[in-house]
């Protein structure tokens, strides 16, 4: 969901690195007014740009003074980690859509999804929970991107492309229409992905090279 309409003051967010301050300024370009991080290792971080309150057992003790929250984890599996460890509070968990980028209203859209400045996401598709779409990424009409899945900046998928969970596309891949890619595949940055791939592979370049 887009967050234009709603009058959120808070939002606490889990994972306080690089992919952080990306999510961390999309939060502020959506109207947020205190925007907390929470991450094990905030000892050891230096000078970020946002304010840091201690570790993730700590939000769950200030989870009642927020309006929402997110987890800004790159790696699939640690997402997709902290989301069960903290699957109680699902009610609060929300989308954070940068406003420059392009979602279709005939696109479907369920939680913990991050859109990145300059992403499309066209019609008839639907993006499934903790999932990443990243800066300048295409998803063209009636794709699904499944739980936990990270499309890498200006990735393309065209129409009725299938990506199952945990799944990363690496930057600046393009896949093939009606492409199914099976789950914990990761492929290699700039490949052409031209036919289906199985679950948990690796798939290098653009010779269609598998290992």
């Amino acid at each position: 969901m887009s967050l234009k309409n709603i009058k959120a003051k808070k939002i606490a967010i889990l994972g306080a690195g690089g992919h952080g301050k990306v999510v961390g300024e999309i939060a502020h370009l959506n109207n947020f007014k205190i925007i907390d991080f929470f991450d094990d290792n905030y000892k050891n971080i230096k000078n970020y740009p946002f304010s840091i309150k201690g570790n993730l057992n700590k939000f769950k003790k200030l989870y009642n003074q927020y309006d929402f929250w997110f987890i800004s984890v790159g790696n699939n599996l640690e997402r997709k980690d902290i989301f069960i460890k903290f699957k109680k509070f699902r009610k609060n968990l929300t989308n954070l859509i940068h406003p420059k980028s392009i979602v279709s209203k005939l696109s479907k859209l369920e939680y913990g999804i991050c859109i990145m400045a300059n992403s499309v996401v066209n019609a008839g598709s639907k993006i499934k929970k903790g999932s990443i779409i990243n800066t300048s990424a295409s998803i063209d009409h009636d794709c699904i991107i499944c739980n936990f899945v990270h499309i890498a900046p200006n990735v393309t998928l065209c129409g009725n492309v299938l990506v199952d969970n945990e799944t990363l596309i690496g930057a600046g891949s393009s896949v093939h229409p009606n492409t199914k890619i099976g789950k914990n595949v990761k492929i290699a940055i700039g490949s052409k992905v031209f036919r289906d791939l199985g679950d948990s592979l690796i798939y290098i370049n653009n010779n269609g090279q598998i290992k």
